[in-house]
């Protein structure tokens, strides 16, 4: 028998965790599972459920049902405790990028079941000025897309609320000087898009090959778009996003397992689909194989 914490998001989605919580625990339980079930109310929740899990040294395994956003919380907790133990995901956001990635099921009973009875599967996991992220820290255009869509939007359209929320990033293009150190090199310019990813899809909206990824091999992808400088640029922009295709000088796309950046103190971020404030000196550093995915 194991004994699981089930961390449960009941505002994820489209509030489906509300009515499927019953069939969750029903196949946890006939998975031998013994289940302790928290309700997260507020942010920080996951993050202070799967801290205090870990250091009980009571449970074998914390299932997070939520979206992206709650598994972000769910790991950093895991990972500030003094033992990590392995993590299900039972996605249930509106749009589920890393689950996707992953190729986890979106059918509920089926992704209960794999995070009770799968196998343990290591994935690496980014850290920024302290902050831990999963799979994606983004900035510049699409970067607020995830936050600034409303919650009641995303329960209503899921991914589409990302997509009409994106459409109006079309309209106000701007860039920021941006200067980017790792151990390859040093990248400076202009830049109207960045993400540090670890992930097959970016917040729903840029896609990047499965043959591009490896979620545990020590380095993020790092995909930089540089400020376009006519009507031509932009047309091929939007042809290498469609393609996942970054081999035109208008991209810069690299791997690296840390990184230093120097940006306007300003400039938005988001990690794992929520707002951050990072300031203008930042470093992120790849922690291999940091965390063990019920797979």
């Amino acid at each position: 028998m194991k004994s699981v914490m089930l961390i449960v998001n009941p505002n994820s989605g489209k509030a489906k965790p509300k009515s499927m919580l019953f069939e969750i625990i029903q196949t946890l339980s006939d998975a031998d599972c013994i289940v302790t079930t928290r309700i997260t109310r507020a942010a920080g929740d996951a993050s202070e459920f799967s801290f205090s899990a870990c250091n009980s040294k009571l449970y074998d395994l914390i299932i997070c049902c939520g979206g992206d956003g709650t598994l972000s919380e769910t790991i950093s907790g895991i990972l500030k405790s003094d033992k990590a133990i392995p993590v299900g995901y039972i996605p249930c956001g509106s749009t589920n990028d890393y689950a996707r990635s992953l190729n986890i099921s979106s059918d509920y009973v089926k992704a209960a079941h794999v995070a009770a009875k799968g196998e343990e599967y290591p994935v690496d996991i980014g850290v920024i000025n302290g902050r831990y992220f999963n799979y994606i820290a983004s900035f510049g255009l699409f970067t607020s897309v995830s936050y600034n869509a409303s919650r009641n939007l995303k329960s209503m359209l899921g991914h589409t609320a990302y997509v009409l929320e994106g459409t109006k990033e079309l309209t106000k293009i701007k860039a920021n000087h941006v200067k980017i150190e790792t151990e390859g090199g040093v990248y400076e310019d202009d830049y109207i898009f960045g993400a540090i990813a670890n992930s097959t899809s970016i917040g729903g909206i840029v896609k990047l090959s499965e043959t591009l990824v490896s979620f545990n091999d020590g380095v993020f992808e790092i995909c930089l778009v540089k400020m376009p400088k006519s009507p031509a640029d932009i047309v091929k922009i939007v042809r290498g996003i469609m393609n996942s295709d970054f081999t035109d000088e208008c991209f810069e796309f690299f791997r690296a397992s840390s990184l230093k950046i120097s940006a306007p103190h300003d400039m938005p971020w988001s990690l794992d689909g929520e707002k951050a404030e990072l300031g203008s000196d930042i470093k992120l550093d790849i922690l291999h194989s940091a965390v063990k995915l019920m797979m």
